[in-house]
């Protein structure tokens, strides 16, 4: 019998030669390395890099003399583990989101691209490791690194390039790259995340930051190269932009730097930005010289519509002497001076005085009619025995009146001159800025109840006014101005269609009103006769006929006026002479186009944001009657949306023009610079085709906004807006031409533009969100009505 050695437990561990043999020890002889069948399985598990170098670890920590116990093998063996853990963790990763929580955890690797990364991309950077992931598993860190920086610079780089395709430079508003005349907005950022820088190789026509520094008139335009630098980190791509810088053209500066009166003093110092002046002289002056200087020499001035500087002839009252200043390119800003010349002392012994005065006081009442304090009317009584009134509000009077209003609950201050049988040809009404800074600083409505006409001037039209206030009354009665009236009104009217030739009379009184409140809404009211059938009741209007020579003809509504009287009510925001009109009805009332729509709950949303694509609908739905063309969207963002073909439509026209070339915005809600440019545009497009159409024919004086600067993109276009009362200031002096403009405000503008007669007459709400007493019911109305 022949003695055989046992073989020890560790004797396929202790004589395997190279790693196949040992991974064959490792699952054979399992049992000396594992605590369990279940570490076996996950030796097994492991892809064949990490096999391997488990392998070759127990061979290269392999004692001389061989393993000699269990514990000291499998100390090896877990010491192996720990240090090939992460690579095994790595090539044993099934998901993305497995080996993004490894990665977020590690320090074996470089991360310091990676974690530049988003979320996402870092996700797209773990899958496309799975994928090129060897079948054996990763062999090393150096491979694994090489795998990982590779996949992690080509979204890199990718992203640079998609950042470089989509650059493009920002025009303001009308500016091509070809006509650049206002400052460019160049992208620091690309939507992928590039970085971007710019340099400009005319740092002094255009700088690095897109300040546009345009050549002097004469000077010529400039061609500049901005050069764009797009990159992430070292990985890097340029682009290059060739624009025409348009040199600027003549003067368009209209201020006057110098305004002084020979006799009397302002109310204020002059400014160039204040365009209405008071001064009082005594009778004894009986004319003035105005010094009216321009700021701009190219410039042109004319006093009184005249270019010399002869002495200006003054009446005893009140005196209003216009400064028009025409700047070299055309423009021009109007300065008013009201000068009142003090009526001659009774004693005066001036034997040319054919006139005298008397006083009397009037009640200043609450909206309850009860008399809280008193003022004083000077009547001038002419030789002839006509009447001019002069009203002065003093501040004793408002201060009387506002502590009695506090105390009786009432916000509303009315001001009753008494009738006087229609001798009285002029009412002139002056309340001085300290007393209208009083009647603001209490949040008062201002009424003025005359015998001719009710003048209501709301809290929120004080608010933004920051001068003296003054109006002038002139009832029109001689019979022969009314019969000139009433053939001119017939002859506007039937040129528009309106009516037919039988208009039977005028209504009442004409009255002529001037102040300097102009460009907010103040209420009137004329007075009715008794005598009016209903029929003629509901067929009134007001024609207007505003001192520039344009027409307007407003449908008021029937109101209680004074007493037994009823009235005839309207808003204006520009004062001139105001008739009632009896209309007959010809049978075929005009059917206008609904432009506006509400939403699918019934409700319009009168201060939401209006849109751009909302706006684009109502511009196209006008020009088309309802009937917008289908088209294919240009605008990469406008494929898929409800307005796509009126955003087309309205493309084409060239009223609107998208944010880029290729996107219009559709969403981003619009501001009111924008929405003077569209309604500038539509202005120019109906003057080509009627010239001398009311909306091509500016209405008011010029207003210099302190927020709009002569650079500004669309100054242009808010001066002409403002001009036509199209658009007005939010104050006084500013604009807001960033705000952004509400659907209520939007439908205001849209109907002047459109010419929508807008109706006052007892009407059920269209929508559930616009109540009868909303500010803006009735042009909301008008605009959704079929």
């Amino acid at each position: 019998m022949t003695f055989v050695s046992a073989k020890s437990d560790f004797y396929s561990f202790n004589t395997a030669t190279n790693k196949e043999e040992m991974k064959l020890a490792m699952t054979t002889d399992w049992s000396v390395v594992h605590y369990s069948a279940r570490g076996n399985e996950l030796f097994q598990n492991f892809k064949i890099a990490d096999q391997n170098y488990l392998a070759n670890k127990l061979l290269i920590e392999r004692p001389q003399t061989g393993y000699t116990s269990t514990s000291a093998l499998r100390q090896v063996y877990l010491n192996a583990v720990e240090n090939r853990s992460y690579l095994i963790n790595v090539n044993n990763a099934t998901d993305a989101l497995t080996l993004w929580t490894i990665f977020m955890d590690d320090y074996h690797l470089n991360y310091s691209n990676f974690n530049r990364l988003t979320i996402e991309d870092q996700d797209k950077v773990c899958q496309q490791i799975i994928m090129a992931r060897p079948s054996q598993g990763f062999e090393s860190i150096e491979t694994l690194q090489s795998v990982f920086d590779s996949e992690v610079i080509g979204i890199f780089i990718n992203k640079v390039q998609l950042d470089k395709d989509a650059l493009t430079i920002q025009y303001a508003q009308d500016d091509t790259s070809e006509n650049v005349t206002k400052n460019l907005v160049l992208p620091i950022i690309g939507d992928n995340g590039a970085s971007i820088t710019w340099s400009s190789d005319k740092p002094e026509v255009v700088k690095g930051n897109g300040e546009v520094i345009r050549p002097s008139a004469g000077k010529g335009n400039e061609k500049v190269t901005l050069t764009a630098k797009v990159f992430i980190g070292e990985y890097v791509k340029t682009k290059v932009f060739t624009i025409n810088v348009k040199a600027f053209s003549q003067s368009h500066n209209a201020f006057l730097k110098e305004l002084t009166i020979s006799s009397g003093n302002f109310n204020t110092p002059f400014d160039k930005k204040i365009m209405s002046y008071t001064a009082k002289v005594p009778h004894i002056i009986d004319s003035i010289n105005i010094k009216a200087i321009a700021e701009d020499d190219k410039a042109n001035v004319t006093i009184n519509s005249k270019t010399s500087t002869e002495a200006i002839r003054l009446v005893t009252g009140m005196n209003t002497i216009k400064i028009v200043v025409t700047a070299e390119n055309g423009s021009q800003r109007e300065y008013t001076i009201l000068v009142t010349r003090e009526n001659a002392p009774i004693n005066s012994g001036d034997t040319t005085v054919s006139e005298s005065t008397e006083s009397f006081t009037v009640n200043i009442e609450s909206s309850s009619g009860e008399a809280v304090s008193k003022t004083t009317i000077k009547r001038i009584i002419g030789e002839d025995g006509s009447m001019k009134d002069e009203v002065i509000l003093t501040e004793k009077s408002a201060l009387e009146t506002i502590s009695k209003l506090k105390e009786v609950g009432s916000d509303q201050a009315r001001i009753v001159i008494p009738d006087s049988q229609n001798k009285v040809k002029q009412v002139d009404i002056s309340i001085p800025n300290n007393i209208v800074s009083l009647l603001k600083n209490n949040q008062l409505n201002l009424t003025i109840q005359a015998y001719n006409v009710n003048i209501d001037v709301s809290k929120d039209s004080l608010a933004t006014f920051n001068d003296n206030l003054y109006f002038r009354l002139i009832p029109l009665n001689e019979q022969n101005e009314q019969l000139k009236i009433e053939e001119r009104a017939k002859n506007e009217l039937i040129d528009k269609d309106i009516t037919g030739s039988s208009i039977s009379k005028l209504i009442g009184r004409p009255m002529k009103i001037e102040t300097n409140m102009q460009n907010r809404p103040v209420t009137l009211t004329l007075p009715l006769p008794n005598n009016l059938s209903q029929e003629q009741l509901n067929n009134l209007a007001i024609y207007i006929e505003h001192s520039d020579g344009t027409k307007e003809l407003l449908r008021g509504k029937v109101v209680d006026y004074q007493k037994d009287m009823l009235g005839l009510q309207f808003e204006v925001q520009k004062f001139s002479t105001f008739s009632m009109l009896y209309l007959p009805d010809k049978g075929d009332d005009v059917k206008y186009t609904p432009y506006i729509q509400g939403y699918a709950d019934g409700t319009f949303r009168p201060n939401a944001f209006v849109t751009r694509a909302q706006m684009a609908s109502m511009f196209a739905r006008q020009l088309t009657s309802n009937a917008i063309p289908k088209s294919n969207a240009t605008f990469t963002d406008t494929a898929q949306h409800d307005a796509k073909d009126a955003i087309e439509f309205v493309k084409e026209t060239g009223l609107f023009k998208g944010v880029t070339e290729t996107s219009f915005n559709p969403n981003g809600s619009i501001t009111r610079a924008q929405m003077a440019v569209v309604a500038a545009r539509w202005i120019e497009r109906q003057c080509k085709e009627n010239p001398n159409a009311d909306t091509c024919k500016p209405t008011s004086e010029g207003i210099i906004f302190k927020d709009v600067s002569d650079s500004h993109w669309a100054v242009k276009a808010i001066n002409t807006v403002n001009e036509l009362g199209i658009m007005t200031g939010v104050t006084v002096d500013t604009f807001n031409p960033e705000g952004y403009l509400t659907r209520a405000q939007a439908v205001k503008v849209l109907n002047r533009l459109f010419e929508r007669p807008v109706t006052t007459e007892h009407q059920e709400p269209i929508f559930k969100d616009v109540p009868s007493n909303h500010w803006a019911f009735y042009e909301i109305q008008e605009a959704a009505k079929k």
